[in-house]
């Protein structure tokens, strides 16, 4: 979500200081200690800014990592200093709680200490094989500043949609160049978002039944991929009061409608994000209002609806403890609060088992090992 991104690099990277973590997993504890309250336990830890989470059908948890970016910067533009390397990779969570690289040396791109990475960021299963959607896109690439290497790599890597075949490490292929395709778009339409358009970052993916979806938080579309890889644009996700939608995270329901939420860019007060629902006979509908900067969504085994919330102080106030993993209700206004003092979560998936399960720290430093995945049990 590169403008969401461009945000957090400059006012919440500041916030990680001396003493966050400590409070911050005391706040987590507090919540978790409560009589008939979730349960809350690491399940893979020194993971390296962690987003999207997808069970595989081995019954493997498998995480994306954004990556901590590398050492080629670039100084200037919206984002200030932006540092490229090749750190980006999908894990697997083994059931000692590491973690093994099934796809890895992908494009990522941070802020110098290595917080608020791009690069891997949503996953998914078709059948066996793994997809993932990498942000940005080729033609956001800085033109100077990098090495010809790195800008040929990145150029190939930003904005696909690609896929792995199996659980095991190895290669992969492209599927789709989404991010070209919404960039283009973007360039098309710029008085959706005069201010910000043309701009391009795929965030989040899901697999339908007849299609592959994809969440665009800076061209602020939802994207239909077929099985040839062509590429429609199925919905524009309407701005909110201030700024615009930034769409992260996106969802298959019953019946295969399409649900997606959002984190929703600078100024907007806490509340302002959304569920929005969609088929191709209704359209993009309102389900749920009354989220915060959401990052990552799904469906438990319960049926139910849940959102993280990256902090329910919103976007600009972000601070560590202040993440929540919500349930949402059809209609509701509200969410429901599961467990509150998290540290910027990321991603989320539903256990067959009926847990759930979130990434911590997904904006932290290269050096701090912070990263994680928490499961979260129900009473």
């Amino acid at each position: 979500m590169r403008k969401g991104e461009a945000m957090k690099r400059s006012a919440i990277s500041r916030r990680l200081v001396a003493g966050a973590v400590v409070l911050a997993v005391a706040a987590l504890s507090a919540t978790a200690a409560l009589a008939g309250t979730p349960t809350v336990t690491p399940v893979a830890s020194g993971l390296d800014n962690p987003r999207g989470l997808a069970f595989g059908p081995d019954g493997n948890l498998y995480v994306a990592e954004a990556g901590h970016g590398g050492p080629e910067c670039v100084a200037g533009g919206p984002e200030g200093t932006a540092c490229f390397g090749f750190t980006s990779q999908i894990s697997r969570i083994n059931a000692d709680k590491s973690h093994t690289p099934i796809i890895s040396g992908l494009i990522s791109s941070a802020s110098p200490d290595g917080s608020a990475a791009t690069g891997i960021d949503g996953i998914a299963f078709k059948g066996d094989d793994l997809l993932g959607i990498i942000t940005g896109a080729r033609d956001m690439i800085p033109p100077t500043g990098l090495s010809a290497s790195t800008v040929d790599q990145a150029k190939r890597e930003a904005g696909y949609l690609i896929k792995a075949e199996g659980n095991e490490p190895g290669d992969w292929d492209r599927v789709a160049d989404v991010g070209h395709f919404d960039f283009q778009w973007t360039l098309d339409n710029k008085n959706l978002v005069p201010d910000q358009f043309p701009d391009a970052n795929p965030y989040g993916v899901a697999v339908g039944p007849t299609a592959t979806w994809v969440v665009d938080a800076a061209a602020n579309t939802l994207d239909r991929i077929d099985s040839h890889g062509n590429i429609k644009i199925a919905a524009f996700v309407p701005n909110p009061a201030t700024s615009d939608a930034v769409p992260t995270c996106v969802a298959i329901g019953k019946k295969g409608a399409i649900y997606l939420s959002q984190l929703t860019g600078g100024g907007n007060v806490p509340g302002s994000a959304s569920v929005w629902r969609y088929t191709p006979k209704t359209g993009l509908t309102v389900w749920a209002t009354g989220l915060t900067a959401v990052t990552g969504c799904g469906f438990g085994a319960d049926g139910k609806f849940y959102a993280v919330e990256f902090s329910t102080l919103g976007l600009e106030n972000a601070a560590p403890g202040t993440g929540a993993l919500v349930q949402v209700k059809q209609g509701s206004s509200s969410p429901t609060t599961i467990v509150d003092g998290l540290n910027f979560p990321g991603g989320f998936a539903g256990g067959s088992d009926g847990s759930l399960y979130f990434s911590d720290w997904s904006i932290a430093p290269a050096v701090s090992g912070m990263g994680t995945v928490m499961k979260v049990t129900l009473p």
